[in-house]
């Protein structure tokens, strides 16, 4: 489901001097208002870009915020090339039943250090954001629904901003709600069908696959659906490929650096 547009700004207010530098992330609460724990994707789309200063791929850092664990810094990031139009948190956003969970992107290209004079900065990214529920696993990478009908949720999309002078000192900060797309806080969002997961951490069971196909008997738009989120994950890539020659099964994956 799309939630709202994001904006992401480290470089001056103005580009006729003197200006202070904007510092500008996006925040979202997420509220669970159903009666179990349900676990959340996030993506942000944007365009192709190959402009390493107007694209995601490495320019920022993510922090998470859920009840009981506070700025999950490092743990969270996001997953996507320098091309590409979409980039996914790594990892599920977990909220407990009518529980609330902060998530917050900043730029980080590169990240100014109140009380430090900031480097030149000369970032910004446009976008939006989806939100999903995606299918969870229960074996191993075999994933289930989460729910048989939509869930309700409520969402707060914000953008943030610290205003930095010269000497790197902060001059004002501001804090701006935005228009959800839906036009209502509360959103009912649709599960995800079934399907197979691979979210890190992975690691490839031989038997278990040789079970599932035997259940299922894996066809090829299913196989190249496994292959395409395995290659965003950690998977053992030699363990899947023998698994998938044992099966008589003319695939395999391999890593390229691409550029």
């Amino acid at each position: 489901m799309d939630i709202s547009h994001f904006e992401l700004v480290y470089k001056p207010q103005s580009p006729v001097p003197p200006a202070d530098t904007v510092l500008q992330g996006y925040f979202l609460k997420i509220s669970n208002l159903e009666d179990k724990e349900l676990q959340f994707q996030l993506t942000f789309v944007t365009s192709s870009i190959t402009n390493s200063d107007r694209s995601l791929f490495q320019n920022t850092v993510a922090f998470v915020d859920t009840p009981g664990t506070n700025n999950n810094s490092g743990l969270f990031s996001l997953v996507g090339g320098l091309a590409d139009k979409s980039f996914r948190l790594n990892r599920f956003v977990v909220v407990p039943a009518h529980g609330t969970a902060l998530v917050a992107l900043l730029p980080s290209d590169p990240f100014a250090m109140p009380g430090a004079p900031p480097p030149v900065p000369n970032f910004e990214c446009r976008g939006y954001v989806q939100l999903t529920l995606p299918p969870v696993r229960r074996l191993k990478f075999l994933g289930e629904a989460q729910s048989d009908k939509p869930v309700k949720v409520m969402v707060t999309p914000q953008h943030r901003a610290s205003y930095l002078g010269a000497n790197g000192a902060i001059n004002d900060q501001t804090q701006s709600s935005l228009p959800v797309a839906g036009g209502s806080a509360i959103v009912h969002l649709p599960p995800e069908p079934p399907r197979f997961v691979f979210e890190p951490p992975f690691t490839f069971d031989t038997d278990l696959f040789r079970e599932i196909n035997g259940w299922f008997d894996l066809d090829a738009s299913v196989l190249a659906g496994m292959l395409a989120q395995a290659a965003g994950g950690n998977l053992d890539l030699t363990a899947f490929n023998k698994a998938l020659a044992a099966e008589g099964i003319g695939l395999a994956l391999e890593k390229r650096k691409v550029g």
